[in-house]
């Protein structure tokens, strides 16, 4: 990752953390202001606590924020790296325990938008590159989008759904500066140089692993979601209410295409395609994927899924029973955010060490070495 991309994280993360000090202090201030917003984590301790906390790892992501910034060329930076990622790691910590709660639907239909706008798009450039292949996914993606709209309610569904994403923005704008700051200080914690410990080397070892395990959180809700095509839906009624409800069906196949998505996505962190842009995709086929580019909406979904999962299992789920088991297992944000975090360390280290191999090789093959 370029030291520009960093400074750029960096720059958000003080924006973004800003934001929270100013919306805790007020709400320190004044009992009423935003006061119908869900608890966070640390909210169950009580608002004075969540408040008080929520404004000290904002103060201290801009603090931290700010020492990267002015330490990013001292020549002791590696010594001085290693106790600020520390410290810089506590206090994401406490930026996303004190995320607003109930964020996951939100985040979920905002992610089912981003992957039709991304399907769209890559068909597209397919097409550009190369048209046979990209005309055959594209007659693909007609036939199920007029196949939506007749029998689904699909051209209804859509609109309803961008609409009704007005009623949550307060939310979802105080939960996205608590993620963005939480997110800015890993991506900057995990992509600065630093010698490697046991654990971090234990990261990378493992990493592909880690990964497959991340990735396989988003079957059981991907299958739970499928099997709304056969007679014996699991989640959400039975077959006579999917009936009844086309535009019902639709949500709950796209919401699967969507996590099913996320964990091909997770995927791209072991794969090659993660390193380089398949080469059928025009203007960006064979070019390198900006670290960046993996890194940074990893990171903040790690963090969301983290901060989110925890606080849905604590929310969602009472005693342990058969029934709640099943409801961690279909919902396992729990163990995808820390899992995908992990993945995403490795991922960095891994880019890390092909570009210290590669550098030597290109630079002998332009005749510089």
């Amino acid at each position: 990752m370029s030291d520009r991309s960093r400074v750029l994280v960096l720059l958000a993360t003080v924006a973004a953390a800003s934001a929270v000090a100013v919306l805790s202090l007020l709400r320190m201030l004044i009992p009423t202001f935003f006061s119908t917003l869900p608890v966070s984590l640390l909210g169950r301790l009580g608002s004075g606590v969540e408040f008080a906390v929520a404004l000290s790892g904002a103060l201290g992501a801009v603090v931290v924020a700010v020492v990267a910034l002015a330490t990013r060329r001292s020549a002791d930076r590696r010594v001085r790296v290693r106790g600020v990622r520390v410290v810089a790691l506590l206090v994401a910590a406490l930026l996303a325990a004190t995320t607003p709660g109930g964020v996951i639907p939100a985040a979920g239909y905002a992610f089912m938008l981003a992957v039709l706008i991304g399907v769209t798009a890559f068909v597209t450039l397919t097409v550009l590159r190369r048209p046979w292949l990209g005309l055959v996914l594209a007659a693909v993606l007609v036939g199920l989008g007029a196949y939506a709209v007749l029998h689904l309610e699909a051209a209804v569904l859509l609109p309803k759904i961008v609409v009704s994403f007005g009623s949550v923005l307060p939310l979802a704008s105080i939960a996205l500066a608590h993620v963005i700051a939480a997110a800015g200080l890993v991506v900057w914690a995990i992509t600065a140089a630093a010698t490697p410990g046991a654990f971090a080397r234990g990261v990378r070892r493992h990493r592909v692993a880690i990964t497959v395990v991340a990735a396989a959180c988003a079957l059981p809700y991907a299958v739970a979601r499928a099997s709304w095509l056969t007679p014996w839906p699991l989640l959400g009624g039975g077959a006579e209410v999917l009936a009844a409800e086309p535009a019902m069906r639709l949500t709950g196949l796209l919401l699967g295409l969507a996590m099913l998505t996320g964990g091909v996505l997770t995927l791209g962190l072991i794969l090659p395609w993660g390193e380089r842009f398949p080469r059928f995709l025009a203007g960006i086929g064979g070019r390198a994927v900006p670290v960046g580019l993996a890194v940074i909406p990893a990171t903040m979904v790690s963090v969301l899924f983290t901060a989110a999962g925890i606080e849905f299992a604590i929310e969602g789920v009472g005693p342990a029973t058969g029934e709640t088991l099943l409801l961690l297992a279909t919902f396992p944000f729990w163990l995808w955010g820390p899992l995908l975090g992990l993945s995403t360390w490795g991922y960095v280290m891994h880019r890390r060490a092909v570009d210290v191999v590669e550098t030597p090789r290109q630079l002998e093959a332009a005749g510089v070495a």
